[in-house]
């Protein structure tokens, strides 16, 4: 079954993924458990951002960057998976490689943050132009749709649902399906469709989507997830979740040219 262990076999026997998250453990247990094959487990700490703002990241997240690093290496991860889209979109680009430098540099182990997972997803699935469809303030909001450009996407349609903080989990899947529909309605040139947050039910909107429109959704939760799962050489047949997380069983090639790409 997928996301559990076999009888007789501890708890993450193939890999263990350690998750730095912004804030409570809540939708990415849930969306991780589902899509993990079996003997794959999360190990996962919070910071405990409490609302949308950029000083409460640097306080919560960045600040004890190195510390929480470390302390999840402790705990014997295969990798780390650093979450929160905006904690890295507002420093600006590049800022996700130095995340991913600062990591590596203290642990030794391989790292990604979501901004650049989802960079290589959505090069591995050919999406040039992108529909961005986000939860944040304008503010944050504004922050990835420039990361985006500054990466060479070209972002023809946006919006966002400017969601309260400690409100996203209970946006539904039909809701943010139903909005990026709205989006993709007045952006025929969209290849694809980026939804960031793991915080907020993306990744169950995700093949709802696919199945109404036909093209390439990436959320935040399975770009981190497929990103995690690929550097470790997980390729198991993941169905049902929409094309991304399909591709991992397609084999190493294509994502090896998306991460040469990004």
């Amino acid at each position: 079954m997928i996301g559990m262990s076999s009888p007789g076999k501890p708890l993450g026997w193939r890999k263990r993924i350690g998750v730095l998250s912004p804030t409570v453990i809540e939708t990415a247990a849930y969306d991780f458990y589902r899509l993990a094959p079996e003997g794959v487990s999360m190990c996962a700490i919070t910071a405990n951002v409490e609302h949308w703002s950029k000083e409460n990241f640097k306080q919560s997240v960045l600040d004890p960057l190195v510390t929480a690093a470390k302390y999840l290496a402790s705990r014997n991860v295969d990798y780390i998976m650093h979450c929160g889209m905006p904690v890295v979109t507002t420093r600006g680009k590049g800022f996700e490689e130095e995340i991913v430098r600062i990591i590596t540099d203290a642990t030794g182990l391989p790292a990604s943050t979501s901004i650049r997972s989802a960079i290589r997803a959505l090069v591995h699935l050919r999406i040039a132009n992108v529909a961005v469809l986000t939860p944040y303030p304008q503010e944050l909001h504004q922050s990835a749709l420039t990361f985006l450009s500054a990466s060479d996407f070209r972002v023809v349609a946006e919006h966002t649902e400017d969601v309260v903080f400690k409100r996203l989990q209970d946006v539904t899947p039909a809701q943010i399906a139903a909005a990026a529909m709205r989006l993709v309605a007045g952006a025929p040139a969209a290849d694809g469709i980026y939804i960031p947050c793991n915080q907020w039910a993306a990744a169950d909107a995700a093949p709802l989507i696919e199945d109404k429109l036909g093209i390439p959704v990436v959320t935040g939760a399975h770009a981190d997830h497929w990103e995690a799962f690929r550097t470790l050489g997980i390729h198991d047949r993941i169905g049902g979740q929409g094309r991304l997380m399909l591709s991992l069983s397609d084999g190493a090639p294509r994502a090896a040219t998306a991460a040469r790409r990004a």
